[in-house]
């Protein structure tokens, strides 16, 4: 192989590692740094909110993130050569590098995003005005 072939496969292993982190790692780390912290503020600030539903999602989101990137990892690693190899893990360090902003529970974008994921865990809240379709019947 020429030169030329080896650094586009290096550049295309790194695209794809890069891809990979973005789609599964970053989802995981940001559901274990962010969201964590985001809902126990939550269990605090409104004792209604449903911690246990919450954790729950974020060990689905999180075990799905850690599986997609252990099982794609493992056949690059296991099926390419070195410098597709290196290049691939380059390409992930770059993802996580550019996407570490997002890890944090003060971002403004994780807190809307928290809000809309986890919109349910909030206890229902009771309005006078609001007419039970039960009642109706009656």
């Amino acid at each position: 192989m020429d030169i030329f072939n080896i650094a586009l496969r290096f550049l295309l292993a790194a695209a794809a590692g890069f891809a990979v982190m973005s789609f599964f790692g970053i989802r995981a780390l940001v559901a274990v740094c962010s969201s964590v912290p985001l809902a126990r503020r939550r269990q605090k600030e409104f004792p209604a909110f449903d911690l246990v539903l919450a954790f729950r999602r974020i060990l689905r989101q999180t075990v799905l993130g850690v599986l997609g990137v252990s099982v794609i990892t493992v056949l690059v690693i296991w099926r390419t050569s070195a410098p597709n190899t290196i290049g691939y893990l380059l390409g992930m360090i770059a993802s996580f590098l550019r996407n570490l902003d997002r890890m944090t529970p003060n971002s403004r974008r994780n807190q809307r995003r928290f809000e809309r994921t986890f919109a349910d865990c909030y206890e229902p809240e009771d309005d006078e005005d609001t007419v039970d379709l039960l009642d109706l019947w009656k």
